[in-house]
């Protein structure tokens, strides 16, 4: 009975596989009279056809073959088209072209019926009806897919777009925002994308209402006027979105922008912005909009702070006014840190004074006011306690570099008086007292240390040993050395060996490396580059004594010769290639290795001593 189902399954199929190709076949043969198509390129076509139809009649279906149907079928298209190009015949393109992308749709349509969830599959469902401007049946497709997947914002958002733009139906576009907003009530994108969809079918009803103002009227005809040309529509969608999404100051500021964009639009922007100082009186993102307003309003007639001498008087004026509108923005971020006491408010006002420090002007004058009134806020928020810790490197940076060390080195005092357990305020004032010779560095240092946490400690660390390097004698700093590799911390304590093997080589050569080493190899935890650093330290001095750098390699495949294959096809190297190394020792390291890597390492390691062996990978450690 098995056998019976099966081979009326194959009969079936096999009948749907020829019911296919003889309706290809018309399309095949107008493709040869046409001379679009060879004989022997004909009988191709149908072999590799008929080998795919098989494919998607199975039993079992796949998804890939669909995909890759479709993309042969795509592929043939292109060389039609490229045929028609070369040979100029362009007839009977329903009969043709017409025909194979309704077949592609119908593979499409197959496809989706089986793996509906499949999102990329219905993209290019899209993307194939859109370039071939199939815009009925693509309307279809969108609604097929959106039934499907109603839970995703940015599909519905493509098809409103595609209506609005495409179809250049704002009534389809519209009711497919309200069925979104329906599914998706707090989607920020979908409320915004939805409000410019309405402003910009106001625009193109006022650009109407403008031509036919223009045009010949016949007496008693009338020019159609409505709410819709004054925006009055995407008020309401704001409106709703307001009232819908509360407590987003952000959210309410992005309307005023998307609205800025349309020329229209003056009251609507009033409007939003009584709404956004109602409604968020007291966040920080309403003030700081408010005061950036302002250097936004006659920016056209201001920019250009940079020109050439011919043009200075012109220049001075638009500097001039470049300065009035920056001073409109210092009042209003005034008003803000009065109303809005807050660090994050202290440091929005900041921020917009270093963009404009950092803005170029040929103007000194205007850099100078601007760094005073940078400077300024730096330092009213300091005392205010409202400075961000990411900012004291700034400022102090800031009153070096205008030439203000002595109350650089007061700040940077004063903030490390008040740093407690924050690294990067103790990092800022530190740094600072270290380039100007403090005398305290030391005792701050220390300080420091005792109260940020342990496991932060090491860029402390690496400043306190640079600054003794400078300033104390060999014996003070080796001190301070061997203090910081007995940390409990391996973030802080494998670093500062290799840099304590650095500071040995710099003061002592290659014997106070040697004496180093000797001192720390039984201190756990290592770092490879410890290990490294101190063979190629050996290797400088002519090649090397080959006994201790096998020390140094046997301690480091000791503590890394599971995970690290490389170390050991170095130390094999350093055995073949060093001029008193052993080569027969090559393969006793080979077993060990073999023995000692795990995971991929193995993998890597096979490879790499196979073309060791065969003579094509240097010896890197020769």
């Amino acid at each position: 009975a098995g056998g019976a189902v099966s081979g009326r399954s194959g009969s079936k199929m096999a009948e749907l596989v020829q019911r296919a190709l003889e309706r290809r076949l018309p399309e095949l043969e107008r493709l040869e009279r046409a001379g679009l198509l060879e004989a022997a390129e004909r009988r191709a076509v149908i072999r590799k056809v008929t080998a795919l139809e098989h494919r998607v009649h199975r039993r079992v279906l796949s998804k890939d073959n669909f995909i890759g149907y479709i993309q042969y079928e795509i592929n043939f298209l292109q060389l039609v088209k490229r045929r028609r190009a070369k040979t100029g015949y362009h007839f009977q393109k329903e009969e043709i072209e017409y025909a194979i992308v309704n077949r592609v749709h119908g593979l499409f349509q197959r496809a989706l019926a089986k793996w509906k969830g499949d999102v990329q599959l219905w993209l290019s469902h899209v993307a194939f009806c859109k370039k071939w401007n199939a815009k009925v049946r693509l309307s279809k497709v969108f609604a097929a897919m959106l039934s499907i997947h109603p839970d995703k914002p940015e599909l519905w958002m493509m098809a409103a777009k595609w209506e609005m733009e495409e179809r250049l139906s704002s009534h389809n576009a519209r009711n497919l925002f309200l069925r979104a907003l329906r599914y998706h009530p707090h989607a920020h994108k979908l409320h915004h994308e939805y409000f410019r969809m309405e402003l910009m079918h106001a625009e193109k009803v006022r650009n109407e209402e403008e031509r036919l103002k223009t045009a010949t009227v016949e007496p008693g005809d009338t020019v159609p006027q409505g709410d819709i040309s004054s925006g009055e529509l995407a008020r309401l969608v704001y409106k709703n979105a307001v009232h819908t999404v509360t407590g987003d100051a952000d959210f309410h500021v992005s309307f005023w922008n998307i609205a800025a964009l349309f020329h229209f639009t003056g009251p609507l922007q009033d409007h939003i912005l009584a709404d956004l100082r109602e409604l968020h009186p007291n966040r920080t993102q309403t003030w700081d909009f408010l005061a950036r307003r302002e250097l936004m309003q006659g920016s056209a007639a201001g920019e250009g702070e940079a020109g050439t001498p011919a043009v200075q008087p012109r220049r001075s004026s638009k500097a001039a006014e470049v300065a009035r509108r920056e001073q409109r923005c210092w009042d209003m971020y005034e008003q803000a840190v009065g109303a809005v006491p807050t660090g994050p408010m202290w440091k929005c006002y900041v921020t917009f004074c270093l963009e404009r420090f950092h803005r170029k002007t040929n103007n000194s004058e205007l850099r100078q006011q601007r760094l005073e009134q940078l400077l300024s806020v730096l330092g009213r928020a300091q005392d205010a306690a409202m400075l961000p810790p990411d900012l004291h490197r700034t400022w102090l940076a800031l009153l070096v570099g205008s030439g203000q060390c002595e109350r650089a080195v007061v700040e940077a005092e004063r903030m490390c008086a008040g740093a407690g357990p924050c690294l990067q305020t103790w990092q800022s004032g530190l740094e600072v007292l270290v380039g100007q010779g403090c005398p305290r560095v030391a005792a701050l240092v220390q300080q420091a240390l005792r109260e940020v946490p342990p496991a932060e400690c090491l860029p402390l660390w690496l400043l306190y040993l640079e600054w003794s390097e400078t300033n104390d004698c060999p014996d003070q700093t080796e001190t301070l050395y061997q203090m910081a590799v007995r940390s409990v911390v391996p973030a802080v304590a494998v670093p500062v060996k290799e840099q304590y093997l650095d500071w040995g080589l710099r003061t002592g050569g290659h014997r106070k490396a040697r004496l180093v080493f000797a001192r720390l190899r039984e201190e756990r935890p290592f770092s490879l580059e410890f290990f490294r650093k101190m063979i190629a330290i050996e290797k400088d001095q002519g090649g090397g004594d080959m006994h201790r750098l096998r020390e140094y390699y046997e301690r480091a495949v000791r503590e890394f010769g599971s995970t690290t294959a490389g170390l050991w096809l170095d130390y094999i190297g350093e055995e073949r290639g060093h001029e008193q190394g052993k080569a027969e020792l090559s393969g006793p390291l080979h077993w060990r290795a073999m023995k000692a890597l795990k995971g991929p390492e193995v993998e890597s390691f096979v490879s790499q001593y196979t073309l060791l062996q065969t003579g094509h990978l240097e010896l890197t450690a020769h």
